[in-house]
């Protein structure tokens, strides 16, 4: 059961000049005339970190693979599945077709953690399971397999050069064999192809390393150098991205001391922990502000300090309502005054939102709950975590009607 813990906040009923394109109406009320309460009494909030079951982690931009053993955050791995796609219509293998080498290879668009190079290990498996790109799947879809021999890997690599950074793999040629075994008639097509061979699993072990892989990007492929009776050099090529179903898959993150730590609050991607903050006293918040015209709300979280000395916080957060029937939806302050407008992200160790729309709902609307989820901003791509101090700063711009 998740243990709820009582938020210290400080709300502030600040003086902004009238020339502030954010607010309106604050002319109505001299500069002279405005007051400026502080009070850890006035507004109760009550925060809980909640574990993530799954996120939807098919056909993602990034692939995310490796390990990290976080001090706060446990162990923490991704896998992903994979189909691969013939490039070609009925391929000709030719008379006596025979596998020279198979190399892999996956241009990445950066990683999370302490190296690129950092993985002590990375397997290449093949799929008992089909995967179709019209499918929607979760993090949690398949479980993340422990290779156990199973691997057809048999080198790989890992360029940290800036301009061409690459994780490439070398096959055994017993993987090449399983496919050119298809023959002719097998490689027709991907619809005949994917019913005889259905795709890859790749899975890793680092110490601390989370590596984002472009399945579109100009270096990933996947090729089979092979010859025949006829031929020295033949080359049949595969395509990772594009059309190819494909899963990111993490581990299971549902750790006790995290949920019921009252002192912080955690955050995580990759199915990893998300935070619950409630709005309490709304009466008190209606009574207070009834001859108020409301101008401006905003929200401020700040990250713990010291916590980032070992892994990055989140560039973004994001911020969603609890509606009556239980689903998260986004605020009306990002769908119609737009993101820049709404705020979320990492400024100066603070987390800021703009929820001007929503808290007058929130008083003034009884279908609206006073719910709302914190969360990670691409939580199927990225792995970072964040911890934030328990405290919550409400500031409210307001003048006297």
């Amino acid at each position: 059961m998740n243990k709820i813990f009582s938020v210290s906040l400080l709300v502030a009923l600040l003086v902004v000049s009238c020339t502030d394109p954010n607010t309106i109406g604050l002319e109505v009320q001299p500069t002279s005339d405005n007051i400026i309460i502080n009070s850890d009494d006035f507004i109760n909030f009550t925060s809980a970190t909640e574990s993530v079951d799954s996120v939807r982690t098919d056909e993602t931009l990034s692939l995310i693979l490796g390990e990290i053993d976080d001090s706060d955050f446990g162990n923490n791995r991704s896998s992903f599945y994979s189909q691969i796609l013939l490039t070609d219509n009925n391929t000709d293998l030719g008379t006596n077709p025979i596998v020279d080498s198979v190399v892999m290879s996956y241009t990445y668009s950066g990683y999370y953690g302490d190296d690129v190079a950092d993985f002590t290990s990375i397997d290449v498996l093949v799929l008992q399971d089909d995967i179709y790109k019209d499918s929607v799947y979760y993090s949690t879809s398949y479980q993340i397999p422990t290779p156990a021999g199973m691997s057809y890997i048999e080198s790989y690599s890992v360029s940290n050069d800036a301009e061409k950074p690459l994780l490439k793999v070398k096959l055994q040629n017993d993987f090449g064999d399983l496919i050119l075994d298809l023959e002719n008639d097998g490689l027709k097509d991907n619809e005949v192809f994917l019913e005889n061979f259905k795709g890859i699993n790749v899975v890793a072990s680092a110490q601390n390393t989370m590596l984002y892989l472009n399945p579109d990007g100009s270096n990933s492929y996947l090729k089979i150098y092979y010859h025949n009776d006829n031929n020295d050099s033949l080359l049949l090529d595969f395509e990772l991205g594009g059309d190819a179903a494909r899963i990111n898959l993490f581990n299971e993150k549902n750790d006790n001391a995290i949920i019921e730590d009252d002192s912080k609050v955690h955050l995580q991607s990759m199915a990893g922990y998300k935070a619950k903050i409630t709005l309490r006293d709304l009466d008190v918040i209606k009574d207070t502000l009834g001859d108020k015209v409301i101008n401006k709300v905003t929200i401020d979280f700040d990250v713990e300090s010291g916590s980032q000395s070992e892994f990055e916080a989140h560039e973004k957060l994001v911020l969603v309502r609890v509606n009556n029937e239980g689903k998260n939806v986004f605020l009306t302050d990002f769908t119609i005054e737009g993101e820049t407008h709404f705020g979320g992200k990492l400024e100066e160790d603070i987390y800021s939102f703009n929820i001007t729309r929503y808290f007058y709902q929130l008083l003034n609307n009884s279908s609206y709950t006073n719910d709302l989820y914190l969360m990670p901003a691409g939580a199927a791509v990225n792995a970072n975590r964040t911890i934030l101090n328990k405290d919550i700063k409400l500031t409210i711009n307001y003048s006297d009607l």
